[in-house]
């Protein structure tokens, strides 16, 4: 059975209220006494409940962490990253994962059933409705990953389309010319962006892209969208993939065709997952910066939660080239 703050006040003989203060930092109760009662929930197993206290007004220590598919490379680490920077804050993260076809503003919604001090959202974007109704409640929301243009939420994200001119410079100043694209899933903002980014930076060197495919971000296909551009009738001298995970599959695929790279097909992906240094791809890339993107995440998240009348705020960080052997 369940141990309960009714059990652990008749156990030390208090009352629940001086329970309830025992577990809250700040309130007024002598240390002895705070020593005691803890004493006395720890021989019998009792664990204040959060959610109760968050209904007092008391912050639970829970931070909603809302996320993609984690299965994927660049999320997982993301993921990882976020959950230590949470904690380090000494708050819980309260992973929420959602789906392809999920809304987040369902999700969320169910979020703050939890009472939960603050959401970062990792995956989709917040309607501006549901920013407001987090706001009322007193639940700030960062975004990572993309940037709301209405400025409902503070968010921060890498600079896509910078990352994406330094990409075409790269390649335009080797030679190559005939630069194909593989995107991601087709609405995502991170798409958006680096797609708008490689013909901003081809435009501006008097180059069209040479041809376009769609992928889903996942390694297979990346292979199956170079396994097709690789065997069209006109082959490009350069592909370049809307993340790592997709280019690491192209970079099988060439391989599968031998198809010398990058002597004959420069690769290149985006972000710099671990996996991009592995010796089997040695990518070229565009670093994503993720504990920098964590860092500033749960500052504007700490700060919001300190003082929400400030304006809100989007960081954009700097992408940087990182060149390997596949281009």
């Amino acid at each position: 059975m369940r141990v309960t703050a009714d059990d652990v006040a008749r156990a030390a003989g208090v009352s629940r209220a001086m329970v309830s203060r025992a577990f809250t930092d700040g309130a007024s109760i002598s240390v002895a006494k705070r020593t005691h009662v803890r004493a006395v929930a720890e021989e019998l197993g009792y664990h204040p409940n959060l959610i109760a206290r968050g209904l007092t007004g008391s912050r639970t220590g829970l931070v909603a962490v809302v996320v993609g598919a984690v299965a994927r490379p660049y999320e997982a680490w993301l993921l990882e990253h976020l959950g230590q920077a949470v904690r380090k804050t000494g708050s819980w993260p309260l992973l929420i994962q959602v789906g392809p076809d999920d809304e987040v503003d369902s999700a969320l919604e169910n979020a703050l059933a939890y009472q939960v001090d603050g959401a970062i959202v990792a995956a989709g974007s917040v309607s501006k409705r549901l920013a407001e109704r987090c706001k009322s409640v007193g639940v700030p929301v960062v975004l990572v990953g993309r940037i709301l243009n209405d400025e409902s939420a503070d968010s921060v994200c890498c600079d896509n389309r910078q990352g994406m001119a330094e990409i075409v410079d790269f390649l335009v100043a080797r030679g190559r010319r005939k630069i194909a694209w593989i995107g991601g899933t087709a609405d995502t903002f991170s798409n958006l962006e680096r797609f708008a980014g490689l013909k901003i930076g081809l435009a501006a060197q008097g180059l069209e892209i040479f041809d376009i495919r769609q992928g889903d971000y996942s390694l297979d296909s990346g292979l199956a969208q170079g396994l097709a551009l690789l065997t069209s009738p006109q082959l490009p001298d350069a592909i370049v993939c809307g993340n790592d995970a997709m280019a690491m599959g192209v970079v099988d695929a060439a391989r599968r065709l031998k198809i010398a790279v990058p002597d004959q097909l420069s690769i290149v992906g985006f972000d710099d997952i671990p996996a991009a240094a592995w010796d089997p791809y040695l990518l070229t890339t565009s670093r994503n910066p993720v504990q920098e993107t964590v860092d500033a995440a749960l500052e504007l998240l700490v700060s919001r939660i300190a003082d929400d009348t400030q304006p809100f705020r989007s960081v954009r960080l700097a992408a940087k080239l990182v060149v390997r052997s596949s281009a």
